[in-house]
């Protein structure tokens, strides 16, 4: 006879609960791994998922084996993980990580199992559990740990050396060049002494001092002209600093405040002095002039667009407010959007400097309502701060401002990161979001699946569409163009080099296209989705 305590009703119903969670979780992963299976993926799930629901089903009649089986199942899994992926923790995490956590369970119930059929008290299995728990503490906290996402091959290039004469010596755009190529033409930083560089100076914004709890960040690429650097902060507060010391030469509190999504990415410059490039492309409308009196404030200035919805342009020498520039330095960027409640309607990436025209679209929130403010991208000029012509994708023929009791179209696609500007074709080349909301696109129009999740390209001057090319057709997975496009000279297979625009997608891909037609200079599949309701 056995002396073995039994089970008590408790642990029976812990047994119970356990084994009818995993269980299920073993059919859930069995029928996922039947669809997978039936596109040609890996059994591995079916095979897994239905050895996890067996020994759920075993754990729940407070069998013993039902431990033993899922032991099994976890250590199959690892193998089989690290076969699929290597040592990678990714990977290694997704596929593991949850089945771990239920085996540290079952590893502290197996005693029940042991006491409930008679045979001992299983205690060993504490230990076990012990060390599953300090395996799983250590991988959640190296989420929070950067890890590489693909391994070096090889040492690359060598250094290119740059000539004194081709040394960069500003940074006056949000991308380094209106193209958004981020490339520093600079070479006495290198990999050679990168890791020997020190701290010169440090300088304190002061803007968390006022951050409010409302997801204030400092998402800032700074601009450096000449011997300044000019920062903007969350509230859109600008400030220019000397480069070489750090020291503060002027700040202007605009203190923007919204309740949400409060940060300031870039700024655009622009110097009324410096000559103008006309295009030299053909159907390009010429770059208009700039009218700027001798002598008058903002020769050089900044201009900024705020997270509550406004245009200011400031003096770049100064910091003071661009006289003749709308009213006292500021364009209201919500007229003509109708109602706009607080963090509706925000823009966070730096404005475009195109030409004379400073560009600006907006981030419009996603999946509050379906009534919300329009996409629309507009161009201003520079100098007066007037607006020179509006795309609306809900109304693409009309390029003025609504009249007065109208709005422009509601709910409309929208331009939220950051622009291009080609020079030499006057065209700018906007990442376009969907309307909104995500999920839900009954109410979605022509137009709407015209321009949502799209790479649009516009005159500078005029705002006229030169051409629209779409990444995803009726976009309700939030898959809206999250980036600056890059302008680059493309070689075809041919040998033929074609000036290109290039923008990389939430889905991973990257889209090469014609930047005169849009036309794809890559291969591009189109892949029909099954409709679902």
């Amino acid at each position: 006879m056995n002396d073995s305590p039994r089970a008590s009703g408790a642990s029976k119903i812990i047994l119970v609960g356990l084994g009818v969670v995993i269980a299920l979780l073993g059919l859930l992963l069995a029928a996922g791994g039947i669809k997978l299976a039936s596109l040609g993926g890996s059994w591995y799930f079916l095979i897994g998922g239905l050895a996890m629901a067996i020994a759920g089903i075993l754990i729940a009649r407070s069998k013993v084996a039902g431990a033993w089986l899922y032991a099994a199942f976890l250590l199959g899994t690892a193998l089989w993980a690290v076969i699929d992926t290597g040592l990678v923790f990714w990977p290694l995490f997704s596929r593991l990580f949850m089945f771990a956590v239920i085996g540290t369970v079952v590893a502290l119930v197996y005693p029940l199992l042991k006491r409930a059929n008679g045979t001992g008290t299983g205690r060993g299995a504490y230990a076990v559990a012990g060390v599953m728990a300090v395996a799983v503490v250590v991988a959640a906290g190296n989420m929070f740990v950067a890890h590489p996402s693909v391994a070096p091959t090889g040492i690359g290039p060598g250094l290119t050396a740059v000539a004194p004469a081709h040394a960069q010596k500003d940074w006056a755009q949000y991308g380094n060049t209106e193209g958004g190529s981020r490339f520093a033409a600079l070479d006495q930083i290198n990999r050679g002494n990168v890791d020997k560089l020190q701290v010169a100076w440090t300088y304190h914004t002061g803007d968390v001092a006022i951050s409010d709890g409302n997801g204030a960040e400092d998402q800032l690429t700074p601009l450096q002209v000449g011997n300044k650097v000019f920062i903007c902060t969350p509230h859109n507060n600008l400030i220019a600093l000397d480069a070489d010391t750090g020291n503060e030469l002027w700040k202007n509190t605009i203190n923007a405040q919204s309740k949400v999504w409060q940060r300031c990415r870039g700024l655009a410059y622009f110097d009324a002095t410096a000559p103008l490039a006309q295009p030299t492309q053909p159907n390009s409308s010429p770059v208009v002039a700039a009218a700027l009196a001798p002598g008058a404030n903002c020769q050089r200035r900044l201009l900024t667009n705020t997270i509550d919805g406004r245009l200011i342009a400031v003096d770049a020498d100064t910091g003071e407010f661009c006289q003749g520039f709308g009213t006292n330095g500021q364009v209201n960027l919500k007229a003509g959007l109708g109602d706009v409640p607080d963090s509706f309607y925000q823009l966070s990436s730096a404005p475009l400097m195109a030409g004379t025209t400073v560009v600006v679209g907006g981030r419009v929130a996603d999946n509050v309502q379906t009534d919300m403010p329009g996409g629309v991208i507009r161009g201003f000029d520079v100098i007066t701060g007037q607006m020179r012509w509006a795309f609306d994708p809900g109304n693409p023929e009309d390029r003025n401002a609504p009249a007065d009791g109208s709005t422009y179209v509601r709910s409309t696609p929208n331009s939220w990161a950051p622009m291009s500007y080609d020079p030499a074709m006057n065209t700018v080349f906007l990442p376009m979001g969907s309307s909104s909301t995500d999920i839900y696109g009954v109410e979605r129009s022509k137009l709407d699946h015209t321009y949502g999740a799209s790479v649009l390209a516009l005159d500078a001057t005029t705002g006229d569409e030169k051409w629209v090319y779409q990444t995803v057709h009726n976009d309700l997975w939030d898959f809206d163009l999250p980036m600056q496009p890059s302008l680059i000279d493309f070689t075809k297979d041919d040998g033929r080099t074609v000036p290109a625009v290039v923008i990389g997608t939430k889905a991973g891909q990257i889209y090469v296209l014609d930047r005169a037609t849009g036309k794809p200079l890559t291969q591009v599949d189109e892949v029909p989705v099954k409709p679902s309701n």
